[in-house]
């Protein structure tokens, strides 16, 4: 925090500026990538058909198509309330999510195999799905650096894998953080998503949504606005 603080203070108001051109830019244009992915989940959602499921599978096919709703309706929520980048990306995590678990629900209903679910990278949830780990084989034990042990801290896509292999800083999903430069001064940085503080963000422990089921419900209670800091010019 207190390095944070320290960049904040030698911010001009011309930089200042800059990152908050840079911010709305990022802002528009992810957006618009949400507002296409929420209306195409939208468009499954309502085409799509499900067949009555048999008493031993009904309850869960009723639990992952419920979800899938709620998701459905929390990414729309997020898309009309976004105050950040997160919030955006969380709508395109949920409406993909909502589309993932209704095709389960089919799956189920229908009796065939259900695809596992995407593990989606960390660093940026919008890269897609984490690079396989590849199978263990019986080779001697070796000592594993601090760059591979870097990389398989969190899950993580094949650019951001290669990039922390690299000792290079991933392509991360960013957020706009408020800090005070001095008493009567506060200005906004552009950090990773995941370093804001869990009391400001609902997504910086979640992935933006990719991971555990309660992000909808939260959402749909307004939790997202709680948490949120005042981001505002």
């Amino acid at each position: 925090m207190s390095q944070r603080r320290a960049a904040g203070r030698k911010l001009s108001k011309e930089q200042q500026e800059l990152v908050l051109r840079e911010w709305e830019v990022l802002r528009e244009r992810l957006r618009s990538y949400a507002s296409e992915r929420v209306a195409d989940a939208g468009d499954v959602l309502r085409a799509a058909e499900l067949q009555p499921a048999g008493p031993t599978t009904q309850n869960t096919v009723r639990r992952n198509y419920e979800w899938a709703l709620e998701a459905y309706e929390a990414a729309g929520k997020l898309l009309d309330e976004a105050a950040d980048l997160p919030d955006l990306a969380a709508a395109v995590i949920l409406a993909e999510r909502a589309v993932e678990r209704f095709a389960a629900a089919q799956a189920m209903s229908a009796g065939r195999r259900v695809r596992p679910p995407v593990t989606r990278c960390f660093y940026n949830p919008l890269h897609g799905a984490q690079q396989p780990t590849p199978r263990k084989t019986r080779r001697p034990a070796r000592r594993i650096g601090r760059r591979e042990a870097a990389a398989d801290r969190r899950p993580a896509c094949d650019s951001c894998r290669r990039a922390i292999l690299a000792g290079q800083m991933p392509d991360v999903l960013l957020a706009l953080m408020p800090v005070k430069a001095s008493r009567r001064r506060t200005v906004r940085v552009l950090v990773p998503y995941y370093v804001l503080p869990q009391q400001w963000s609902l997504w910086s422990a979640t992935a933006c949504g990719a991971y555990g089921d309660d992000s909808p419900g939260l959402v749909l209670r307004g939790e997202h606005r709680r948490r949120t800091p005042e981001i505002a010019r």
